[in-house]
């Protein structure tokens, strides 16, 4: 595939048996193009995560009913309220009578800030779990976020990790896998866009996220799906390798240039 120029809707991938992804590629203009992916969880209680850009909304609706009949939804699964993340909703709510969007208490209060109806939240309480047609997903934090009512997942039934905005990658162009991409090329991907999406990682205890990460790694996912990644097929090694590098061993090899010591130490 080649660079792009414009807010880019792609044909849905089938990821596992029943996990399929609905990728698009928004270009980042000086930088590249960032994913931003939903997925759907087909069977007898069909999950959406995440509704994508608002500004290919009929292009997402139109590839979700590629797949799946939108009134067969159950479940809405809403990793964070940003609006690459929610920009559809409206519309899938509309098409999916059934669906209950699931949140946790903050998400359900930006909701409700921004206007939305919230009558049809599944509020996920602490520790509370989804279970879902046989299968269980089981909320985690992941290891880093932009919002603090960030939910991901680990899916029981076929050991998917959904890390939310965790390892996305600013990249050259779209690609279906990270297998697809030089791995030097990752590695600046994805700390350039953790530089701009999860600044504070530059300030971050680091023995608290290493153990994080480490906590992933053997958690072992067989696929981890992210919102700004493409497919990560490869296991979760490859990305916590390149975070734990850059933020967890000794002094951090991203600079942030608002930082408070940086901007003292400018002027000292």
């Amino acid at each position: 595939m080649s660079a792009i120029e414009a807010p880019t809707m792609l044909a849905p991938r089938r990821v596992t048996d029943q996990w399929t992804v609905l990728p698009s590629w928004l270009p980042v203009p000086g930088l590249g193009a960032l994913p931003i992916n939903s997925f759907l969880l087909k069977g007898r209680e069909p999950v959406l995560v995440d509704t994508g850009l608002g500004a290919l909304g009929d292009q997402f609706v139109a590839a979700l009913e590629s797949e799946i009949d939108p009134g067969d939804l159950r479940w809405i699964w809403l990793s964070h309220m940003d609006a690459d993340h929610i920009g559809n909703l409206g519309q899938v709510l509309e098409r999916a009578p059934h669906a209950k969007v699931v949140t946790n208490f903050l998400g359900m209060g930006k909701m409700n800030l921004a206007g939305i109806d919230v009558s049809r939240v599944h509020l996920l309480d602490p520790g509370a779990r989804l279970e879902v047609a046989g299968r269980t997903l089981v909320p985690l934090r992941p290891p880093y976020y932009d919002a603090p009512e960030t939910i991901g997942f680990f899916d029981t039934g076929e050991r998917v990790f959904f890390a939310a905005d965790s390892f996305g990658a600013l990249l050259p162009e779209p690609v279906d896998g990270t297998e697809e991409v030089a791995d030097e090329t990752l590695r600046e991907g994805l700390l350039g866009w953790s530089s701009i999406d999860a600044p504070w990682l530059t300030s971050v205890d680091r023995d608290t996220l290493g153990r994080t990460l480490k906590s992933i790694e053997r958690l072992n996912p067989d696929i981890v799906l992210s919102g700004h990644l493409p497919l990560a097929r490869k296991g979760v090694g490859q990305l916590t390798h390149h975070v734990a590098g850059a933020y967890c061993r000794g002094a951090s090899s991203v600079v942030d240039p608002l930082a408070i010591e940086h901007i003292e130490a400018a002027f000292a």
